[in-house]
C-alpha cells in the first residue's frame, strides 16, 4: 500500500507538511479516498476515515498501520445516502468538538437506478443532496474553530457535459446513469462555487477537486463485470487513484484562492494536478439550484 517513489518525489517538491493537522476524508476505505488518507499520513496528519462500511474501513486501517505504525487513524461511520446517518455523523463531530483542519468530501456513488432511504434517486441523493445536507450541518461548526479550515468537495470532469433540467431533475423520462452521475456532479460544483463565495470572509475555504479518469471500484464496477475486467486490464492508461488523490495537496501547497478547482493536468483527465478552469455552467444558476434543493429537502 505504500506510496510510490514518484508520488513521494512529487510531494517532496512542494515541501508541505500536515504534521499536527486533522484530516477527515469521506469514502476513504478504497480508491482515491484511501490514497488521500495515505498521502495525509505520509505528510504527518492525524486522519479520520469516514466510511459507510465499518469493517472495510477497519481492514483498510489495519493495512495502513503496516506502513505507518505510528499513525493516528480514527474511523467514523457515515452513509451519504441516508440523512439520518448524515445527521448523526455531524452531531457526533459537533457534540464531541472534534477538531478538523481539512475536510474532504470524497464519498459518492455511480450505481444502477434505485431510491435512497429518504426517497430520492440514489446517485443524485448521495452525490449531491447527501453532500449538501452534510455541508449545511457541519460548516456552521467549522466556522467556530479557531483556525483556517480547508473544505474540499469532489466533483468530476464530466460535470461540463450536462445541463440541469428542473422539469425532469431525476431523469425519469430517460434514465441513463452516466448522465445522472454527471448531473449530480454539476449540481455539487455549482453549490461548491457558490458556497466558497458566501464563506470568503470566514475561516472556511471551499475548494473543488476532481480525479480525472481513474480506475477505482466506484467507476469500474458500475458497468458490470465485463467492463470492470476491461478497465482493470487497461489500468495503466488511466490516472491511478494515487495520482488522482493529489489534488488536495496541490491546492494547499499552491495556496489557491477559495472556489478554485484542481485536477489532472492533461486534458483534465490524466497526470499530476493543476488548477483548472471554472466554466460558466458552474458559475451561473446557483440561486435556482439551491432554492430547488431546499424545496426538495423539505418535502
Amino acid at each position: 500500500m505504500a506510496l510510490s517513489k514518484k508520488t513521494i518525489n512529487w510531494l517532496n517538491e512542494f515541501n508541505i507538511s500536515l504534521k499536527g493537522k486533522n484530516v477527515l476524508v469521506t469514502g476513504s476505505n478504497s480508491g482515491v479516498g484511501l490514497k488521500t488518507i495515505e498521502t495525509s499520513l505520509y505528510l504527518g496528519a492525524h486522519v479520520i476515515m469516514s466510511c459507510r462500511n465499518y469493517e472495510k474501513a477497519l481492514n483498510a486501517k489495519t493495512n495502513l498501520l503496516q506502513d505507518y505504525p505510528d499513525a493516528k487513524i480514527d474511523i467514523m461511520q457515515i452513509d451519504l445516502s441516508d440523512f439520518s446517518s448524515i445527521d448523526e455523523f455531524a452531531n457526533n463531530i459537533i457534540d464531541n468538538k472534534i477538531d478538523i483542519d481539512i475536510f474532504v468530501n470524497n464519498a459518492g456513488t455511480f450505481h444502477k437506478r434505485c431510491v435512497t432511504k429518504d426517497g430520492f434517486e440514489n446517485v443524485i441523493g448521495t452525490n449531491y443532496f447527501g453532500v449538501y445536507r452534510l455541508s449545511e450541518k457541519i460548516i456552521p461548526y467549522l466556522k467556530t474553530l479557531p483556525h483556517k479550515v480547508y473544505y474540499f468537495n469532489t466533483i468530476s470532469v464530466v460535470h461540463k457535459l450536462v445541463k440541469i433540467d428542473y422539469k425532469d431533475f431525476y431523469c425519469n423520462k430517460h434514465y441513463e446513469h452516466f448522465n445522472v452521475y454527471a448531473k449530480s456532479k454539476l449540481c455539487l460544483a455549482k453549490y461548491s462555487y457558490d458556497l466558497a463565495k458566501k464563506l470568503e470572509d470566514t475561516n472556511v475555504c471551499v475548494y473543488m477537486i476532481h480525479p480525472g479518469i481513474s480506475v477505482t471500484p466506484l467507476g469500474a464496477n458500475a458497468f458490470g463485470s465485463v467492463i470492470s475486467k476491461l478497465a482493470n486490464a487497461l489500468r495503466g492508461v488511466f490516472n491511478s487513484p494515487e495520482k488522482s488523490s493529489l489534488a488536495m495537496v496541490y491546492s494547499l501547497s499552491k495556496d489557491l484562492p477559495a472556489g478554485s478547482i484542481a485536477g489532472p493536468s492533461f486534458l483534465e483527465v490524466w497526470g499530476y494536478p493543476k488548477s483548472g478552469k471554472i466554466r460558466r455552467c458552474v458559475k451561473e444558476g446557483a440561486e435556482e439550484l439551491i432554492a430547488f434543493t431546499e424545496s426538495e429537502l423539505r418535502r
